[in-house]
C-alpha cells in the first residue's frame, strides 16, 4: 500500500488541472491550439476553487480531515496556481501586443 504522504501526493497530482501536454499535441497535429490554450486557462482558473475542495473531499474519505489539513501546504498550492495563471495571462497579453491573430481571437 501507499504511505499517507504518498497517498496525499497522489491526490494532489490527480486533482490538479492538466492540459499543457494536450496543447503540444494540438500544435503537433495542427488542431485548434487557441481553443486548447483557452480551455487550459479556464481549468487553471477554476482550479483555484475546485482543487482545494476536491482535496478536502477525497482526503476526508480516504484519511480523515484533520490529518490532511496538517499535511497539505495550501499556501504553496495557491502560489503554484497563481504563477500558472499569471504566466498564461502574460503570454496572452504579449501575444496581443505583438498583434497575433490567435491572441486577438481569445481576447
Amino acid at each position: 500500500g501507499l504511505t499517507r504522504a504518498m497517498g496525499v501526493t497522489l491526490l494532489i497530482v490527480t486533482a490538479s488541472p492538466g492540459g499543457s501536454y494536450s496543447n503540444w499535441w494540438c500544435s503537433l497535429f495542427n488542431a485548434d491550439l487557441a481553443l486548447s490554450v483557452a480551455m487550459t486557462a479556464l481549468s487553471t482558473l477554476l482550479s483555484a476553487i475546485f482543487l482545494p475542495a476536491n482535496l478536502l473531499l477525497y482526503a476526508h474519505f480516504a484519511y480523515g480531515k484533520e490529518e490532511v489539513m496538517k499535511a497539505i501546504d495550501f499556501g504553496g498550492l495557491f502560489t503554484s496556481i497563481g504563477v500558472v495563471v499569471v504566466a498564461i495571462a502574460t503570454g496572452l497579453y504579449v501575444s496581443y501586443l505583438l498583434k497575433s491573430d490567435t491572441a486577438r481571437n481569445i481576447c
